[in-house]
């Protein structure tokens, strides 16, 4: 059992055996930066004042830009190309051959199959399965896969099936549990299975919120200034909370 909270902080632009890291990234243990998946494969790049959670794995041939942060046990394989303030939380899978712009945040337990492309300022709930082959191995002559576009600002919500080759259109929103199984037009709404269309609520037809987007430190960050502030809802029970901490100190 281990019950440390190591983790190691670049003070300066760092270079490891088949990686380069930028200063004020914080790793964690068991992180795997530029994991050599071939001879001839070239190195990882990652930006600076980024987070690597424990179990971290970063193929080579990928470039990660500034403040990009994973969750635990995030997979990240080769020629990815990924943004600034980007996240990929935990346990998801992003295969490789996978461009993000900026700004896009992936939640936990989220499949990114090869060939998937996203623009800007993307959300993505916990849960999502993107697929790029609508009928894998049930053809004379494979096929290159090829997975869904997801233009800027779109947002799609925990639970959601997306499938091949489809494009979701900027300023969509793609409710919880969603199957998308043909192109979005911009600035609509998905909801059902399949997922039917309908033109987007004035409430939604926004850009996502900047500062959501480009969050640089979350709740379980090293360097947020007040962890008081993280805390119970108030109609939870705070003095509740308060006081089995102190019994446990």
């Amino acid at each position: 059992m281990t019950c440390a909270t190591d983790h190691t902080l670049l003070e300066k632009e760092t270079r490891y055996e088949n990686a380069v890291v930028g200063a004020g990234t914080f790793v964690e243990p068991d992180v795997t930066i530029g994991f050599r998946y071939h001879k001839d494969g070239g190195p990882a790049r990652i930006g600076h004042h980024s987070m690597l959670r424990k179990g971290t794995v970063i193929y080579g041939d990928t470039v990660i830009g500034d403040y990009f942060q994973t969750g635990l046990y995030a997979l990240i394989r080769a020629k990815v190309r990924i943004g600034n303030h980007c996240t990929i939380f935990n346990h998801s899978t992003l295969e490789g051959i996978v461009r993000m712009g900026d700004g896009v945040r992936i939640m936990a337990n989220t499949y990114i199959p090869s060939r998937t492309w996203f623009g800007n300022y993307v959300f993505v709930g916990p849960g999502v399965t993107f697929l790029n082959d609508r009928e894998p191995c049930r053809y004379d002559v494979m096929p290159t896969p090829r997975g869904a576009t997801i233009e800027d600002d779109v947002v799609i919500g925990g639970g959601c099936t997306v499938l091949p080759g489809i494009t979701i259109g900027e300023r969509s929103f793609i409710a919880a549990g969603a199957v998308v199984n043909k192109d979005v037009p911009p600035r609509s709404f998905v909801k059902g299975v399949p997922g039917s269309i309908e033109p987007i609520p004035k409430k939604f037809d926004m850009i996502n919120n900047r500062v959501c987007m480009e969050q640089k430190v979350d709740f379980w960050h090293p360097l947020v200034e007040d962890l008081a502030a993280v805390d119970w809802p108030e109609d939870w029970g705070r003095r509740e909370w308060r006081e089995w901490r102190e019994w446990s100190d």
